[in-house]
């Protein structure tokens, strides 16, 4: 309790250092987690399309395929060895799809019925590099009319996430050095004001644990508190805004985020604001404590 004593009154005799460091390593925090969860929807965005149809072959309006057509086409895909789903979609299963979308809409459900909707085929491949010939062998099938082909959209998406992660990434390592640095600072900064007392301690037979733990558990509790306050604003935001990313997304099922993630970003910041709070005592109490 004595260390804790010490770092107490080492952080209120700097008060605004204090608040300065807290404010830099927590915009850090507020960029991992934003970029946490960032990552996080994105990548169940991409398990949605990946899992969801890539390729949809649609047939002539009112017109259903025979068993043996049905069979015939899901032969020749399955033959490739890179088929991953096939489902047809009947004229019927169509309307019912199309009523239960534009069930509050009563006029759009008159003007509408299974003799003007076309059957389907969907499939999915094991990798995207599969879907071309899949793709080339579907849309020369006898009675399709319209093929509609998802791999740009994947691999767009893809492309988007990893470009998100590579930014993200170097945002968070720029302002981590940041924050350290900070921390750094206002640590030799602590040291300097208690250079006198420190003198004292050493004539007086301190060891060096003694006089340097007090300025890395203050580091720890700046990472600690940056952590916490961090992690609420990314989480307020995200309530505040998960009502307008849901009816952006429509059926995309990644809302409401589950709070066990929540908890394990919180437990991630914790420590990860703490070793940054750590090591900048550390670094600071070498070097301006080394003579």
């Amino acid at each position: 309790m004595k260390f804790f004593d010490r770092t107490t009154k080492l952080m209120k005799r700097s008060p605004f250092q204090v608040l300065a460091a807290v404010m830099a390593t927590t915009m850090t925090l507020l960029v991992i987690s934003v970029f946490s969860l960032l990552s996080f929807g994105s990548i169940k965005i991409l398990q949605y399309f990946e899992a969801a149809p890539q390729v949809i072959a649609f047939f002539k309006p009112g017109e259903d395929l025979e068993d043996s057509q049905i069979s015939n086409i899901r032969a020749q895909l399955e033959k490739t060895g890179k088929l991953n789903d096939f489902r047809y979609v009947s004229t019927r299963e169509a309307e019912a799809i199309y009523k239960d979308k534009n069930k509050d809409n009563p006029l759009l459900l008159e003007l509408v019925d299974y003799n003007i909707l076309p059957a389907s085929i969907e499939i999915s491949a094991l990798e995207l590099s599969d879907l071309s010939e899949l793709n080339s062998i579907l849309s020369v099938q006898e009675g399709v009319d319209d093929v509609v082909f998802y791999e740009d959209v994947i691999a767009s998406l893809s492309n988007w996430i990893n470009s998100v992660k590579g930014l993200g990434l170097g945002v968070i390592i720029y302002l981590t050095l940041e924050s350290i640095l900070v921390i750094l600072v206002v640590t030799g900064m602590q040291i300097a004001i208690k250079r006198d007392e420190i003198e004292i301690q050493r004539l007086l037979g301190a060891t060096r644990r003694f006089i340097i733990k007090p300025f890395i558990i203050s580091g720890v509790i700046y990472g600690l508190v940056s952590s916490f306050i961090a992690w609420f604003i990314s989480y307020l935001l995200l309530l505040h805004s998960t009502p307008f990313i849901a009816n952006w997304l429509q059926d995309i099922p990644i809302l409401p985020v589950p709070f066990l993630f929540m908890l394990a970003l919180l437990g991630g910041e914790l420590l990860f604001g703490g070793l940054i709070g750590a090591v900048s005592g550390l670094i600071a109490t070498r070097r301006f404590l080394k003579e």
